[in-house]
């Protein structure tokens, strides 16, 4: 078997008519079109099937609504023990003095 035979194998992507329009079905909005775009071009010698494509965008909404989640706890907490530093009596010592 000829090497570039086996890297047809490895890599489906070199299969691909040039003269394709790079539109695909996988495209839903233009924000995921966008990320096509941009893991196509920056991993162009890998061959990203629609599976692994849905599992990326899995992953990075994950992601996102966890750095909210951390964001709302954070804003939650600084905000309780504010409250408490101010309206207690027990933390006065974290008062300037007058």
């Amino acid at each position: 078997m000829d090497h570039s035979e086996l890297r047809l194998i490895a890599n489906p992507i070199h299969l691909k008519n040039e003269n394709i329009n790079k539109e695909t079905k996988i495209i839903k909005n233009n924000t995921d079109s966008k990320l096509y775009e941009f893991l196509n071009e920056k991993y162009h010698k890998v061959y990203l099937s629609e599976l692994n494509f849905k599992e990326i965008i899995k992953t990075v909404d994950t992601y996102i609504d966890d750095i909210l989640i951390q964001r709302i706890v954070n804003e939650c907490i600084n905000e309780i023990i504010n409250d408490i530093i101010e309206k207690s009596d027990k933390f006065d010592f974290c008062l300037p003095f007058d």
